[in-house]
């Protein structure tokens, strides 16, 4: 949950962010009852706009509703009216034989052994882990530096162009990057499920 301290403390180390905080509502973010259900989510939505996304996200909940214990059980039809690549069903096959690890991260808070144990599962790579360290887990100071929208909204915001004077801001939000992240996905106007 976003506090008022989160958010004093970021109006204080960035003006441009300050801005950005006040012309827009506090984001959301809840926390996760399903880590799998989440990572399907996510890579459901890697490279494909939001509104896309959604629209996806939103077939594949009705299939995953009746078949949530063998996901893989899928005929050829049923994945292509989902919306899904061959390449995304089969990382989310990749998901449903892994899904006890993936459980597993709920005791876990140390993010080093939790990035460790994602990279593991083909299809999960560094952003799918970003949104989980976000959405699922619900840490603070997580900087998605693979998510466009987020790199391009800043760039557009704060004038800049390198990758590395994108970091160097991004250091001003610690420890609340993810906060920071969340305010400039909603200046988007963006409608991600969180």
């Amino acid at each position: 949950m976003i506090t008022k301290d989160h958010i004093v403390f970021l109006s204080k180390s960035d003006k441009i962010l300050k801005k950005i905080i006040e012309n827009n509502k506090i984001p959301m973010i809840s926390k996760s009852k399903d880590f799998v259900l989440d990572l399907y989510k996510y890579i459901i939505f890697q490279q494909i706009s939001t509104k896309a996304g959604n629209s996806v996200f939103k077939r594949f909940l009705e299939y995953y509703e009746k078949n949530k214990d063998n996901i893989s059980i899928w005929n050829e039809n049923e994945w292509k009216n989902i919306g899904l690549s061959h390449q995304k069903k089969g990382y989310i096959e990749n998901i449903y034989h892994t899904r006890q690890t993936i459980y597993d991260l709920e005791k876990s808070n140390d993010i080093n052994n939790i990035r460790n144990q994602l990279i593991k599962i083909k299809g999960i790579g560094n952003w799918t882990i970003d949104m989980f360290l976000i959405f699922s887990k619900g840490y603070l100071d997580i900087f998605p530096e693979g998510d466009l929208a987020l790199i391009n909204v800043i760039k557009n915001k704060y004038q800049v162009d390198s990758m590395k004077e994108i970091l160097e801001i991004s250091k001003k939000w610690s420890p609340y990057k993810t906060v920071a992240t969340l305010y400039l996905w909603e200046s988007l106007d963006d409608d991600f499920p969180n």
